[in-house]
């Protein structure tokens, strides 16, 4: 049988990575010459940053 994930535990879990991708694709969307992949990465990172918004407000509801 499989064990039950504690939802906060699940949720930062999420939320950190949610946070490195946001980081990632900055990093990428700056350092990549081919204007239409830096545009993608950018893209990238403003909606990983929107989940992480969503994530972060769902434990604060949680607190």
């Amino acid at each position: 049988m499989a064990e039950t994930l504690d939802v906060k535990t699940a949720l930062r879990t999420v939320l950190v990575q949610k946070q490195e991708a946001v980081r990632d694709f900055q990093t990428y969307a700056t350092r990549i010459s081919d204007p239409d992949v830096s545009k993608l990465f950018k893209h990238f990172a403003e909606a990983e940053a929107i989940h992480a918004t969503q994530i972060k407000d769902k434990l604060d509801q949680l607190q």
